[in-house]
C-alpha cells in the first residue's frame, strides 16, 4: 500500500495556465452546473417510497438509482419518464442504473438477467467447456455468498460471460418494452473493485456448512488476488468502449481509498477510464464494531489524509465520495439531521466535517468528485442547504491545503477566494488556531445563514472531527458576489 506523509506541502495552485486546458478537456455536457461549489450525488435503492419532489431530486448532479420500472415512473411527466423529467429540470444531471457487476450473479427474480440462473448452470456450469460459473476447490460446485445468499460467484475471466452479462443488461435496461433506462446515462456496477467480493466468505451452493474457495483464484490452497485483479481490470478496459459505442457510461462501486490508494490511481490512469467510481466509506462510515453500536466511524488522521490526497490526484475518474452513518432517531424526514449518534455526534456537524474534508481534495477545475451525505441509508434522500451555492459558495480554490498549528493541536486549512475551509481530523481539539491572513468570521451549520452576526476573529478553536468555514471580511457566504467577479 502506498504511504502518505502527514505533512502537506503548501503552495499556490497554478490555475491560470492549466485551468483553461483542463476545462476544455471536458465537454460542457460532462461538467456539473456552472455555479456549483460542491457537486453532489444521491443514492436511491429499495422501494419507490422515499423519493423527494422532482424539483428537489433534480438539484443533485448525479443519481444512482434502482433499475426498476417503478422508479422510472416516479416522476414521469409530459417530458417522459422520471429520468427525462429530471433532466428537463437539470440538463447537467447524470443518472446511472444499479446492477451487480459480472463478478456476481443475483439469483433473486428481480436480479436475474438473460435466460436465468438455471440455464447458466445447465449450459455453462461445473464441467462445461465454456464455464461461466466459479466453482469450489473442495466440492467443485457453484459458490454461494454468506453475506448475501442470493449472490453466486462467477468466473470473471471468461470473456463470453462478460459479453453475455453486458448484452443482457443492456437489453434489459434499454431495449425492453417498457424500458427502465430510457433517459439514463449508463450503469452503476456494484462489486467492481480490484479485490474479489466477500473473499473467504463463500460456501457450496445450498450448503452454508460447507465453506469453499474458487478454483479460478486459488493456487496451492491460497487466494491469489492478482489473478482476480487481472480479470476485473480486463473487464473495465473492455466495457468502457463497448458501452460508449451505445452512448452509455459506467460508474463502478470500486474500493477503499484508505487501504488501496494505488488501485484508484491505476484506475485513473487507464487509456479509456470509467466515468466515475465510488468510495463508499469516505471520511466517515458506519462499519465495524463502532458502527454496529450506532456510531459514525471517523477514519484516523493518516487514513483520512490518504483519502483526501488520493482524491486530489485524480485527473480522469470522478470520485463519488459517499458519507453515511447512523443516528438515534425514529423520524425519516429532514429533522433526522438534528439527531446524534451513540457518541453524541450531531448529523449536521458530521456533514460539515465531511464537506470540509471533501473540499480539501476537490479539484474545482477538473471537477473530479461528487459528494453524498445520508443518515437515511439508501432508502431516501434530501437536498441540504449546504449544497446550494446560493447559501454556500466560497469561489475558486486558490491554494492547496496546509496544516496550521494552534496554541494546542492543529487544523488543516485550504484557501478559497472568499475565505478558508478548516477541518480537524485528529482526536485532539485544536485551540487558538490563527486565521491564515487577517480576520475571518467562523461559520458552521448553525451560523452560516446569518454570517453578519458572527464577530471577526484572528484565531479560532476547532473541536476534534469538526469542520468550519472562515469567511473573509466583506465577502458573501453564497455566490452572490462570485458571479460578479
Amino acid at each position: 500500500m502506498m504511504r502518505f506523509a502527514v505533512e502537506v506541502k503548501v503552495g499556490a495552485l497554478a490555475v491560470v495556465g492549466w485551468a483553461a486546458f483542463a476545462a476544455a478537456a471536458q465537454p460542457p455536457s460532462e461538467r456539473v452546473a456552472r455555479d456549483k461549489f460542491i457537486p453532489t450525488f444521491a443514492i436511491k435503492y429499495g422501494g419507490t417510497d422515499g423519493w423527494p419532489a422532482a424539483a428537489e431530486a433534480a438539484r443533485f448532479d448525479l443519481l444512482v438509482v434502482s433499475s426498476s420500472i417503478g422508479h422510472a415512473r416516479v416522476h414521469r411527466s409530459t417530458a417522459g419518464n422520471a429520468w427525462q423529467t429530471l433532466k428537463r429540470l437539470n440538463p447537467h444531471l447524470k443518472v446511472f442504473l444499479y446492477k451487480n457487476g459480472p463478478a456476481l450473479y443475483n439469483v433473486a427474480p428481480w436480479g436475474e438477467i438473460g435466460r436465468g440462473w438455471q440455464w447458466i448452470k445447465t449450459e455453462h456450469g461445473p464441467g462445461s467447456a465454456d464455464r461461466w460459473i466459479a466453482v469450489g476447490v473442495k466440492y467443485g460446485g457453484p459458490l454461494q455468498g454468506r453475506p448475501y445468499p442470493n449472490e453466486r460467484l462467477m468466473n470473471l475471466g471468461n470473456r463470453n460471460w462478460q459479453r453475455y452479462w453486458a448484452e443482457e443488461v443492456y437489453k434489459k435496461y434499454w431495449q425492453a418494452d417498457p424500458s427502465p433506462g430510457e433517459g439514463a446515462d449508463g450503469l452503476f456496477a456494484d462489486n467492481c473493485g480490484y479485490r474479489m467480493p466477500w473473499q473467504g466468505r463463500w460456501h457450496l451452493e445450498g450448503h452454508p456448512e460447507e465453506p469453499d474457495r474458487p478454483t479460478d483464484y486459488t493456487r496451492g490452497g491460497e487466494h491469489q488476488p492478482e489473478l482476480y485483479k487481472q480479470h476485473i481490470r480486463r473487464f473495465h478496459r473492455w466495457i468502457v468502449p463497448w458501452l460508449a459505442q451505445r452512448g452509455k457510461r459506467i460508474v463502478l462501486n470500486f474500493g477503499n481509498m484508505v487501504r488501496a490508494p494505488e488501485d484508484w490511481l491505476e484506475l485513473d490512469g487507464q487509456p479509456e477510464p470509467v466515468f466515475a467510481a465510488m468510495e463508499e466509506g469516505a471520511f466517515v462510515h458506519p462499519w465495524g464494531k463502532l458502527g454496529r453500536e450506532g456510531n459514525f466511524v471517523f477514519w484516523p488522521e493518516r487514513q483520512w489524509l490518504s483519502q483526501v490526497q488520493t482524491m486530489r490526484r485524480l485527473r480522469h475518474v470522478r470520485a463519488l465520495m459517499n458519507v453515511h452513518g447512523p443516528v438515534g432517531s425514529d423520524t425519516d424526514g429532514i429533522r433526522r439531521m438534528d439527531a446524534c449518534d451513540a457518541s453524541g455526534h450531531r448529523a449536521w456537524d458530521v456533514l460539515w466535517y465531511a464537506l470540509a474534508s471533501f473540499l480539501m481534495g476537490y479539484d474545482d477545475v477538473r471537477q473530479n468528485a461528487y459528494m453524498n451525505f445520508t443518515v437515511w441509508g439508501y432508502s431516501r434522500f434530501y437536498w441540504l442547504d449546504e449544497f446550494d451555492p446560493k447559501y454556500l459558495h466560497l469561489g475558486r480554490a486558490v491554494g492547496e491545503m496546509q496544516k496550521v498549528a494552534g496554541r494546542e493541536g492543529y487544523a488543516y486549512v485550504r484557501q478559497f477566494e472568499d475565505g478558508w475551509v478548516a477541518v480537524n481530523p485528529t482526536q485532539q481539539d485544536a485551540r487558538a488556531v490563527p486565521v491564515p491572513r487577517g480576520q475571518a468570521r467562523v461559520l458552521d451549520h448553525d451560523t452560516f445563514r446569518s454570517p453578519e452576526r458572527q464577530p471577526l476573529v484572528r484565531t479560532f478553536d476547532l473541536p476534534s472531527r469538526r469542520g468550519i468555514v472562515l469567511l473573509k471580511p466583506g465577502r458573501l457566504i453564497g455566490n452572490g458576489d462570485n458571479n460578479k467577479r
